[in-house]
């Protein structure tokens, strides 16, 4: 998403945090996505975990589950992005993101926000990683 910057702003008019209708709609689908989609992914695999005959079918299933869980919380940092600009930033500060910026970029609530998305893609990225080299091995040893 844009979000404006200390040196200027993206976007048309840097009154929010996530600038422009476009971002914001695409913002509020792409969190309610990831959020019920892998709440899905990560209960159909923790369900079958049991029915995994091998190692290598469970070491599998537990990086996809793994995968799932930090697309979760990206998609929880894209919500909580989404319901601050909308809501409580628009209530404290009254669209008046660029007067106010250093004050939200240096408040406990947006760093919590920005750890909540880094271990995230952190968690998804390390499984991702994980999982091609288990499956390599899986293609080298046939």
């Amino acid at each position: 998403a844009v979000v404006s910057t200390q040196s200027g702003h993206y976007g048309r008019g840097g009154k929010d945090i996530i600038d422009g209708n476009a971002l914001t709609g695409s913002s509020w689908i792409i969190g309610i996505l990831a959020v019920v989609m892998n709440i899905i992914i990560m209960a159909q695999n923790i369900s079958t975990l049991k029915k995994c005959r091998t190692a290598r079918a469970l070491l599998n299933k537990c990086l996809i589950t793994n995968i799932s869980f930090g697309d979760f919380l990206v998609g929880v940092y894209l919500l909580l992005i989404d319901i601050s600009d909308s809501f409580i930033y628009s209530l404290i500060y009254g669209n008046t993101y660029c007067k106010s910026q250093l004050e939200w970029l240096t408040s406990s609530e947006c760093s919590y926000l920005g750890i909540i998305s880094t271990v995230g893609s952190q968690i998804s990225l390390f499984s991702m990683i994980l999982l091609s080299f288990v499956r390599l091995q899986g293609i080298s040893s046939g």
